[in-house]
């Protein structure tokens, strides 16, 4: 598909030459005659003659054969123009045959951008460039692209080019089998010995011409030759005497008497009337002299009605700018009005902007409070695992603990009666068993001894595991409490922390919105501002134009006065009173312009002493400026090291944060009084501008007037770069402040060292990071 916007410029382009027709699309080049006629404007002593084929319309092969004639003429003209070179961004071989058969646009456009090239190096360039600067602005950047690319070509435009053209060859070749190329080189061979035969023709048709010339002149020069010796015979016999003068002499000697004689006559007449006329003279010089005189006086009162003319006129147009300059004040102060509303919404938008800070981070305290909350119900959950877990062991060893103590009570229950049978017994003196029942004894006191340790050893820890289950059941209770009490909650805390979420983004929506139309209705005030302004020049050239043909009127009327002071002297006695009376009326004006001048040198001092104002705090402002910045940066290089070092905490991230939110809100104070410091002088210095603008056409000093006009330009550019500046900071401060409040920027906290590279990696690659990275070093280098 071709590129509509570079067919539009070249179109635009070629509609600057004086064709006599305008060209609307490729389909009215694809001739080449129009081409020739804009070659032949190029250079016309380089392209002479006409193109090959006169009627081109019958078949695209004469087409073909034209702008086949013109672009091997066109390349030949570039080459010498670049000294022997073709810019490489230009692609030389367009296809002549798709344009001559189908009007190519593609092929056209490439076909142009050689016409281009060979009308910026031509002799009349300079004309051309300054057809350029007359055309719209986007062709005007269309066409310096297009020069910028054929001078200075990418590498990727040199691959196109060279891709264009092996295509187009391979493209070329395919069409054309061996046999149709050697017919169609016959039939060049063909035209060309047809060329060269008529042109041998016609120079011997010329050289039999000279030849018959050549003669004629050869019979010419002998026929002089023989009247010339004829002649210097003659004279030669006349100087010796020896030829007769004639008999005719005498004759021609008294007619030469009678002319002498009449001429005396004549010459007696003529003194007397030099002498008539010298009196005449005498008369004429005196007659001059009161002419000259009355011619002097009328000069003065010309010159008088002139300058009270152009005072007149100086006035009138002091009135009328008077009355514009008080309708641009109107003006000017709506638009105040609508600036101080606009800078109304943008502190409400600010505050908006706060409170939903705020708001996002009580979310932000929310939920961290939640993952607390979910934190210890893990625990507690943990916990009661562990407990359930300790109460099946201990249940356990109570079980086995009481069986243990069924068994003890048997044993006992045992023991006893096996004591109490033992007692029943009669012991014998002769028996060998005296002895053993104090063992017996003995050893069974020990097992009742240990028995009973026992058996409270059990009681103690039976009365341990009931108070652990007591426990147990108690936190039972309190853990399956507690998940129904939260589990509840936790939705809609969910629900009412996703809501909050959702107003909160809606919020920031509304503000951007906000911000986003006072800004075009920022930019809308600035067009009609930059509109009026168009209008007052306009209003200005019309106003000169008006002074030039009411002095073209003045100069008619003048010579009608002259006229009339000529036919009636009382005509000019009353012109006199009149320009008695313009005098008196030019005086009182000489004195309205001296006021009007010492005005001028006053507004000059208040405007010089503005002046130093203003620099004074633009010092002070840069100074604070500077002070932001490098506190700016220094927590920029403390949220790096907190970035890299992993053992911060909360508080040491609350503190930094609290830190950055205070300097970015003096960075926001400081922008906001440097924005307000600026529209105080931009609207001092536009009513300075104005009051100036009103007295200029009064001073007499123009080189002064240059020298202030130069330096309030300066200072307007100071102001629009200052403005600028401000704009900057500002968007870049609001970006930052919402990214911060948006939680886009987050102190990573365990991250390593490569981690913490990415992330100021793609810091930088962040808008932000950008405008950080070009504000940091202006701020190191101040």
């Amino acid at each position: 598909m071709p590129n509509e916007p570079e067919t539009a410029t070249l179109l635009e382009w070629i509609n600057s030459f004086p064709l006599g027709t305008s060209i609307q699309s490729s389909d009215d080049l694809y001739d080449g005659v129009i081409l020739w006629e804009i070659l032949q404007d190029i250079d016309p002593h380089e392209f002479l003659g006409v193109l090959p084929e006169s009627s081109p319309e019958d078949h695209w092969v004469l087409r073909w054969q034209n702008l086949k004639h013109l672009h091997k003429l066109l390349l030949n003209y570039i080459r010498n123009r670049y000294d022997g070179e073709i810019p490489a961004g230009l692609s030389t071989d367009p296809d002549l045959k798709s344009i001559a058969e189908t009007a190519s646009t593609k092929e056209t456009n490439r076909l142009l951008k050689l016409f281009l090239m060979a009308a910026i190096r031509s002799p009349g360039a300079e004309s051309y460039i300054e057809r350029m600067v007359q055309l719209s602005t986007a062709t005007q950047e269309g066409l310096k692209g297009i020069i910028e690319e054929a001078q200075n070509p990418s590498q990727d435009r040199l691959d196109q080019i060279n891709y264009e053209q092996d295509e187009y060859k391979a493209r070329r070749d395919l069409a054309m089998d061996p046999e149709l190329q050697f017919e169609e080189r016959v039939g060049k061979l063909l035209v060309e010995n047809d060329k060269l035969s008529n042109e041998k023709k016609q120079l011997e048709k010329d050289l039999e011409e000279f030849h018959r010339k050549d003669v004629r002149l050869r019979e010419a020069n002998e026929l002089l030759q023989d009247k010339l010796n004829i002649t210097e015979d003659r004279l030669a016999r006349l100087k010796s005497g020896k030829a007769d003068i004639g008999p005719n002499f005498k004759g021609y000697e008294h007619r030469t008497q009678d002319i002498i004689a009449a001429q005396e006559t004549k010459l007696t007449a003529a003194q007397d009337e030099i002498d008539s006329l010298r009196i005449s003279l005498e008369t004429l010089r005196v007659k001059n002299q009161k002419y000259q005189t009355l011619q002097d006086e009328y000069d003065e009162i010309k010159i008088e009605r002139d300058q009270l003319a152009r005072k007149a006129n100086a006035a009138e147009k002091y009135r009328q700018k008077l009355q514009a300059s008080q309708d641009y004040e109107k003006e000017n102060q709506i638009l105040k009005n609508k600036v101080k509303d606009l800078q109304q919404h943008l502190k409400e938008s600010d505050t908006l902007q706060r409170v939903s800070a705020a708001r996002e981070t009580e979310v932000e305290n929310y939920r961290r409070l939640v993952a607390r909350v979910e934190q210890d119900r893990h625990e507690i959950q943990d916990l009661k695992k562990k407990l359930e877990f300790d109460n099946h062991a201990l249940t356990e060893r109570l079980l086995g603990a009481e069986e243990q103590r069924t068994r003890d009570e048997d044993t006992i229950g045992r023991l006893q009666e096996r004591i109490r049978e033992l007692e029943g017994l009669d012991s014998s003196p002769a028996s060998p068993r005296p002895s053993t029942p104090k063992p017996h004894g003995s050893s069974l006191e020990r097992d009742l001894e240990e028995s009973g340790k026992r058996e409270a050893q059990l009681n103690a820890e039976n009365e341990e595991l009931k108070k652990k289950l007591e426990n147990i059941s108690i936190v039972d209770k309190a853990v399956t409490e507690t998940p129904d009490d939260v589990e509840p909650e936790a939705p809609g805390e969910r629900k009412w922390k996703d809501e909050f979420y959702q107003c909160s983004l809606q919020t920031d929506a509304e503000l951007r919105d906000a911000h986003q139309r006072l800004h075009v209705d920022y930019t809308i005030m600035r067009t009609k501002i930059i509109e009026l302004e168009g209008l007052l020049e306009a209003t200005k050239l019309e106003l000169s134009d008006a002074n030039m043909k009411l002095s073209l009127v003045n100069k008619e009327k003048l010579e009608m006065v002259k006229e009339v002071t000529e036919v009636n002297s009382v005509e000019q006695t009353a012109l006199r009173e009149k320009c008695a009376v313009l005098a008196a009326t030019a005086r009182t004006l000489t004195s309205q312009l001296e006021v009007r001048q010492l005005q001028i040198s006053e507004i000059s001092r208040e405007r010089d002493s503005l002046r130093n104002t203003f620099k004074q705090s633009d010092t002070k402002l840069s100074t604070e400026g500077e002070a932001s910045l490098e506190e700016m940066k220094q927590l920029l290089e403390e949220a790096n090291a907190v970035r890299v070092n992993d053992t911060t905490d909360d508080d040491m991230t609350n503190e930094f944060l609290e830190r950055l939110a205070e300097t970015t809100e003096r960075s926001a104070e400081h922008l906001a009084r440097r924005a307000e410091h600026m529209n105080q002088q931009n609207d001092i210095i536009e009513s300075l501008q104005e009051r100036i603008r009103h007295y200029e056409q009064f001073s007499a000093d123009q080189e002064e007037i240059k020298a202030s006009k130069e330096k309030e330009t300066e200072l307007m550019q100071i102001i629009h770069r200052q403005a600028r500046e401000i704009a900057l900071i500002s968007s870049a401060w609001y970006d930052f402040q919402s990214r911060l409040q948006n939680g886009n920027i987050v102190l990573s906290r365990h991250r390593g060292a490569a981690g913490a590279s990415a992330h100021h990696a793609e810091a930088n690659r962040t808008w932000l990071g950008k405008q950080r990275a070009l504000v940091v070093p202006k701020a190191g280098g101040r």
